[in-house]
């Protein structure tokens, strides 16, 4: 199956307006996971993981194993969550705590009656797939950002322009002097010189949006390998990545 129709099953399944906990694939089983923040999301969000997975790099898959319910794994199989509405956990979860295992249809929850425990431990960097507290407000489309999500990836282009990456990459003819003229600026900035701007000064919005194109090119064509940027420039891009033109 397509991205395209991986995420327009998932929007089929996915409610917008109900609320789903999340569960995490690990070596013992299913999982909550550790942090709390991260146990339930509305469904827009839901859906909103399932872009970043389905446009990630190498592109992950979406399917449904149970009714209501959708499963995303990250195209490097390290991450597999499971997405499933609140209203079922009374009647279709284990209650053991800690775990979240669907029951079978008589008898009581095989990985709770094991003696592998409940010690399965949930991946490192799941805020990649999950986003943070209120991501679904985060815009998706360049039209929608704001001058400070401008700014934060003026400074992403800024740096995955300055590390190696592929060759064929294609950038418009107006970023590369954009890109020079935004490192003199970041330098003066760094050296606290009497005519340093900020950058959102010294940058129109029509170049700023050049610079927010540059750095979505950059980390279409080699990611982040070297986890050069933070959360909030990861996840804007993610967005950027998969907007509605593509859903």
């Amino acid at each position: 199956m397509t991205p395209r129709r991986a995420y327009a099953a998932a929007r089929q399944l996915i409610d917008a307006d109900a609320d789903y906990l999340v569960h995490v694939r690990t070596t013992t089983g299913w999982v909550l996971p550790g942090d709390h923040e991260q146990r339930e999301l509305p469904g827009l969000d839901v859906l909103l993981a399932a872009r970043r997975v389905l446009r990630g790099h190498p592109a992950g898959s979406v399917w449904s194993a149970y009714p209501q319910t959708l499963n995303v794994l990250t195209g490097d199989g390290r991450t597999e969550l499971r997405f499933i509405p609140n209203t079922l956990s009374d009647t279709a979860l284990c209650r053991t705590v800690g775990c979240a295992e669907l029951l079978p249809p008589t008898g009581p929850c095989p990985r709770s009656t094991t003696a592998l425990g409940l010690d399965g431990r949930t991946p490192d960097g799941l805020w990649r797939v999950l986003g943070l507290p209120d991501s679904a407000l985060v815009p998706v489309t360049l039209a929608d950002l704001t001058l400070a999500d401008l700014v934060t990836l003026a400074h992403t282009a800024h740096t995955l322009h300055n590390r190696d990456y592929p060759a064929d990459t294609v950038l418009s003819p107006e970023a590369g002097p954009l890109l020079a003229f935004l490192a003199q600026v970041l330098e003066d900035l760094d050296q606290d010189r009497p005519h340093a701007m900020e950058v959102d000064d010294a940058l129109s919005r029509t170049q700023l949006l050049t610079l927010a194109e540059a750095a979505l090119a950059l980390y279409r064509a080699d990611g982040d390998p070297d986890d050069l940027l933070g959360r909030r420039e990861v996840l804007l891009l993610a967005h950027l990545d998969f907007d509605d033109s593509t859903g």
